[in-house]
């Protein structure tokens, strides 16, 4: 089956397998000594008998990633941002690094090697895969912990199902993941959260703001949702908002890549030529759905933002172009995600008295005060966030604010220095008393065995010999 040549100095052995396709292929291994060479030729063998030898393969680790994610995508339905997403990585994190290394010549020691190499790479150093000129700022920002633990996933779950293809025995990822050094996001109390809203002038980003503040939306989901999805009436009048959609913005080769039922509707190009499109889909999980509700402030704005749309529709004079979404431009095309963040920041800007943070922010400033409000119960908080497990939520967005603090304190400053301790005692420790140990003699063992039945004296007599 094999057998061992001497070449000059080295020594090789030959032995003969069959490929993926069954024909009969013959394969060489050099080695230094002749004791290597003996030892690979009986472990070859081995694996030729039982069916675990590995068929020798060049492929590269960016053609096996290339060739997984639309499997891996096309499996779990990823999203356009999913997709995009692990697209960008591999071009830009893994690709530049090891994308000429076979798949079956990496160890555990290479790929922590290169989580070291990541954790000194600026952010931005690659864009598709091509080296960037970076400014000496940009190159003191170094990629985060959370990139790498992001890449470390994605090569995991890769690397299975190289395991599976037989092209390796073994992932060669470490078991444990790099670790996240997790900062806490700034976030804003109730009290900049409110003085923000009074101030807020333009009434589209208004009612987003205010969406996120009171109910944690996410943007997408702000700007998917469509008049259908309120009922002024439910919940005994109060009002409530279904939340089954998300409105993005997704490359259109990505979008011919995915799997179709994710997305409900793609709308028409504003520009011709555009390389992506506008679309709404299926919301991010399926806790995700759920049915939240108004308050009274809030339901009265979006009485008042749904008569705005029909006044703009009347002025357009049969202009209007009616996209179906509750957020509308003045000329009924649906405001895009990067409209809202671009108002966003331009209102920002003109009030640097609030600390900055970004619209996502508001959804990170809500369920911490929701948490507080609410005396801690996560279920009903998680409701209304729409997070997949109440762990998301916690690790998440339970930041640490200084109000509930500030409570505690004064509570405890309350109730233990007024305590009435006039004529206590010390507490004593309690006495060591040993229980005194019962008598057993021989004639009671004795007359207790003949009582046994004989599955009882079976095991007797394990426990006596073991």
């Amino acid at each position: 089956m094999a057998s061992i040549l001497r070449r000059g100095d080295s020594y090789s052995v030959r032995f003969k397998y069959k490929d993926h396709a069954g024909r009969i292929c013959e394969g060489w291994e050099s080695f230094k000594t002749k004791k290597e060479a003996q030892d690979r030729k009986i472990s070859v063998e081995k694996e030729l008998l039982d069916g675990t030898f590995l068929i020798p393969d060049a492929m590269m680790v960016a053609e096996m990633l290339y060739k997984w994610i639309p499997i891996q995508s096309s499996k779990h339905k990823w999203s356009p941002k999913t997709y995009t997403q692990s697209l960008t990585m591999v071009h830009n994190l893994i690709v530049p690094y090891i994308r000429k290394r076979k798949v079956q010549d990496l160890r555990t020691y290479d790929i922590e090697q290169f989580y070291a190499t990541l954790s000194q790479t600026p952010c931005g150093q690659y864009v598709h895969g091509e080296k960037q000129e970076l400014t000496e700022n940009q190159k003191k920002r170094l990629l985060s912990s959370t990139s790498i633990h992001e890449v470390h996933t994605l090569l995991k779950t890769a690397f299975s199902y190289a395991v599976d293809w037989d092209l390796i025995h073994k992932s060669p990822t470490p078991r444990e993941a790099p670790k996240i050094n997790t900062e806490e996001r700034t976030i804003w109390n109730e009290r900049t959260m409110l003085a923000a809203l009074q101030i807020i002038e333009n009434p589209a980003l208004h009612l987003a703001v205010h969406m996120s503040m009171i109910l944690s939306l996410r943007e997408g989901e702000i700007l998917g949702l469509q008049p259908s999805d309120l009922d002024f009436d439910a919940a005994d009048g109060r009002g409530t908002i279904s939340v089954n959609k998300a409105l993005q913005r997704a490359d259109k080769v990505t979008l011919s890549k995915i799997d179709p039922t994710q997305i409900y509707h793609t709308f028409p190009d504003r520009r011709e030529g555009s390389k992506s499109s506008l679309i709404l889909k299926r919301t991010k999980t399926k806790k995700s759905n759920r049915i939240l509700y108004m308050t009274k402030p809030l339901k009265e704005e979006l009485l008042a933002w749904l008569e705005k749309l029909r006044q703009d529709e009347l002025a357009m004079d049969g202009r209007y172009r009616n996209c179906g979404q509750l957020f509308r431009l003045p000329n009924g095309m649906p405001v895009a995600p990067e409209a809202l963040s671009k108002w966003y920041r331009t209102w920002r800007a003109e009030h640097p008295e609030f600390e900055k943070i970004v619209f996502h922010g508001l959804r990170h400033s809500s369920a911490p005060y929701q948490l507080i409000e609410s005396g801690g119960n996560i279920k009903a908080v998680q409701g209304n966030t729409g997070h997949a497990t109440t762990g998301i939520l916690m690790d998440t967005y339970a930041h640490t604010q200084n109000k509930p603090r500030l409570e505690l304190t004064e509570k405890i400053e309350a109730d233990f220095y007024s305590q009435d301790v006039a004529g206590a005692k010390p507490q004593e420790p309690p006495e060591n008393k040993t229980p005194v140990a019962t008598k057993i003699t021989g004639k009671m063992i004795l007359e207790a065995i003949r009582q046994m039945d004989a599955e009882e004296r079976r095991e007797l007599t394990r426990v006596l010999f073991a």
